[in-house]
């Protein structure tokens, strides 16, 4: 959709043949890859294995999307009206948590340093975030090719398909800012749960990178927390189905051997 994810899968491939290159076990490897299409399949049957409260939870949700829908443009103007422009320069700064052309490279970059330096952790978070982030991205961006949903800014109204003609600029639902600060925020959360502050900064900025897709007017209410709602179920989805590292370090060994478990 946007030449920047063009780059994006690119530095992904390349992130994934470099840190896990032939150092590392390849039964861990095909456990890896394996675990992305196992846990699309899981997610794409979940609603079969559902009790009565995951109906109950999953129609609440949906009707608070619709809820929103209805009172979009209402909202739009609220935030239009009241919008600040020292707030503005705040939002800037969180805007970059949910843009893929940084994170995606910055999660590469982590996950690497983390391989260099030893630090299982760091690796393991890496590759959690990177699959979260990726599956999320991919149900999104689908979405915004079906939906074809104009932004607000373009003054083209808030229905889909309201142009009456298929365009890739039509993108706007759901928002792939907040699916992908979404789909990282739990996975660091959950990660780094023994440092009290990790859990809520991780939130925060989730939060405020969402809120800052309405501050710029580059999208609906509907569009973010639906977007938020994809991000944040694909990061628990793919903290229970992913296989995790257990790193041992031997002076005997050339690199790295990894232990895994689902």
């Amino acid at each position: 959709m946007k030449k920047s994810y063009i780059f994006v899968f690119i530095s992904l491939a390349m992130l994934i043949i470099t840190s896990l290159s032939a150092e590392v076990t390849i039964p861990y490897l095909s456990e890896y890859l394996y675990s992305y299409p196992s846990t699309i399949y899981k997610g794409a049957t979940a609603p079969f294995n559902w009790t009565k409260d995951d109906y109950l939870k999953a129609g609440g949700l949906l009707l608070t999307g619709g809820m929103l829908y209805l009172e979009d443009e209402y909202l739009r103007d609220l935030y239009q009206r009241n919008r600040i422009e020292s707030v503005d320069d705040i939002f800037t700064v969180f805007e970059v948590f949910g843009n893929a052309k940084y994170m995606f490279p910055a999660l590469g970059v982590m996950t690497l340093s983390g391989y260099c330096l030893k630090s299982d952790k760091t690796v393991e978070t890496g590759l959690l975030s990177i699959k979260s982030a990726v599956l999320a991205q991919g149900l999104t961006l689908s979405l915004k090719i079906i939906t074809q949903r104009p932004r607000p800014e373009t003054e083209e109204g808030k229905e889909f398909w309201s142009t009456g003609s298929f365009s890739l600029h039509n993108d706007s639902f759901p928002s792939a800012h907040s699916t992908l600060v979404w789909s990282l925020a739990p996975i660091f959360a959950e990660q780094y749960k023994e440092n009290k502050w990790v859990p809520p900064l991780s939130y925060t900025i989730a939060i405020l990178t969402s809120c800052s897709r309405l501050n710029d007017d580059k999208h609906w209410s509907s569009d973010v927390f639906i977007g938020s709602i994809i991000g944040y179920f694909t990061a628990q989805l793919v903290l229970k189905d992913t296989p995790r590292l257990t790193f041992n370090f031997s002076p005997y060994l050339s690199g790295i051997g990894f232990c895994y478990e689902f």
